[in-house]
């Protein structure tokens, strides 16, 4: 069967596929054209499997098609869409063939089965605007790395929480009410896909499910499954219910300048020892070479923190404006509306 697409549809598509299966696995590097009612896609990262609509305009076939991202990115670069507003697209049953000005893919038919979602027959247990939900997911896995988990959970409230629990850092994001209990376990690396893809997308509100074995997210045009595990370890957060020394308000302008120095002056996985203090200041050592840096937040007590520089200043980029600063003999707790940044202390000094 033949059908046109617009270049334009084809392009947005490719881009969202691009970021969401990433490129740490490349055998998930592919999109799956199939027609169900109207001609669709979907594609995996491995964990997340996404479902979208792609046109309306496309007679019926039956087969499915495993088209890799790369050839079509080949296809579209440096395509002017005004000389090129359509794409033409035979399916076939020996393939599907892809033509778009001097351009032709010749995809052959393949038995192996497309990405399925896994449905769910409950109500969302969460209603939230798509850039929220994009922030949340940031600030919480944002000191994360390949291999490790970001933890989503609901309190005693029903808050429903975003929790990483980093080098001597722990972040939190309140993402709102939940209408269902859960404690589930997302690796890194789709959460990043997640980000990335969703933030192409204009600002909706999207629908969250919960299902035996993901997280079902869907908005206009799309649904997408991201594969979890069950994980009950952290079941309440009392954020408010600690006593603390001193609380101030602060931008901490001084503490990002210096961060920004130490992410150009540092190694990557550089250790720093910051003390909050009547004389704050960083130090830290690199081989033969110990670094002090002073900057002018001053506090009433001692508080001596070990961090790693450049997780911090990933943090406190996603916290701008006015912070709020608890500081007691344990941690620092630093606030802005939902996100919550968690700093142990190491050492406390009283200053009578």
């Amino acid at each position: 069967m033949e059908g046109w697409i617009p270049t334009q549809r084809l392009k947005k598509v490719v881009e969202f596929a691009d970021k969401f299966c990433g490129n740490v696995e490349p055998t998930h590097r592919y999109i799956y054209l199939y027609f169900d009612k109207v001609l669709r896609v979907s594609m995996t990262d491995g964990c997340a499997i996404a479902d979208m609509f792609f046109s309306k305009e496309f007679f019926p076939f039956e087969k499915s098609y495993k088209i890799p991202i790369q050839h079509l990115k080949g296809l579209l670069k440096g395509l002017k869409e005004e000389e090129n507003p359509f794409v033409r697209m035979l399916a076939l049953d020996e393939g599907l063939k892809i033509e778009l000005e001097k351009m032709i893919l010749n995809i052959e038919s393949q038995n192996e089965e497309r990405p399925f979602l896994t449905t769910s027959n409950k109500n969302p247990f969460l209603n939230i605007q798509l850039k929220k939900f994009i922030d949340g997911l940031d600030f919480t896995s944002i000191q994360g790395m390949e291999g490790e988990l970001i933890d989503f959970f609901t309190d005693e409230s029903n808050n429903l929480w975003g929790i990483f629990n980093g080098y001597n850092m722990i972040s939190y994001y309140n993402f709102g009410k939940s209408k269902e209990s859960l404690f589930r376990s997302i690796p890194y690396v789709s959460i990043r896909h997640l980000i990335k893809s969703l933030s192409l997308i204009t600002n909706e509100k999207i629908h969250v499910f919960l299902n035996n074995e993901s997280i079902r997210i869907k908005g206009t045009g799309y649904n997408i499954n991201v594969c979890s595990t069950i994980n009950p370890a952290r079941k309440n957060i009392n954020i408010d219910n600690y006593k603390y020394n001193e609380i101030i308000k602060s931008e901490l302008k001084d503490l990002r300048k210096l961060l920004n120095k130490i992410y150009t002056s540092l190694p990557m996985n550089a250790k720093a020892y910051i003390v909050f203090g009547k004389s704050s200041y960083i130090v830290a050592k690199d081989k033969n070479t110990t670094i002090t840096w002073k900057f002018n937040e001053k506090f009433q007590n001692n508080y001596l923190v070990e961090i790693a520089p450049r997780k911090l200043r990933s943090i406190l980029s996603r916290m701008k404006g006015e912070l709020t600063i608890n500081l007691n003999k344990d941690k620092i707790l630093i606030k802005k509306d939902e996100k919550y940044l968690e700093i142990k202390v190491k050492e406390y000094k009283e200053n009578n």
